[in-house]
């Protein structure tokens, strides 16, 4: 990924800018996993729509979700995804 151009903010779609966002806030303070109510609550989704974002970002390996047997779970960014974010939210700094 960190081979090509990162889209501008305003090309993704505003569910997957708003989940990397707090993802990436969760980065900045300290690199834990949050969890994903936090992520809900701070990015304003919807929990079915936070989950399908985490999917894709999942798939593109730019997020790491973990699920547990209740579909409890938390996520952070890869080391693709710090990148990403990076070259995304450094435009915004």
């Amino acid at each position: 990924m960190s081979r090509h151009a990162a889209p501008a903010l305003e090309q993704l779609d505003p569910a997957v800018a708003a989940l990397l966002a707090q993802l990436w806030r969760a980065d900045q303070a300290g690199g834990r996993a949050w969890s994903l109510p936090r992520l809900c609550k701070q990015s304003g989704l919807r929990m079915s729509t936070l989950r399908r974002c985490l999917a894709l970002l999942a798939e593109l390996e730019l997020a790491c979700l973990r699920l547990d047997e209740s579909g409890l779970g938390d996520a952070s960014l890869t080391e693709a995804g710090q990148d990403l974010c990076r070259q995304l939210f450094a435009r915004t700094e």
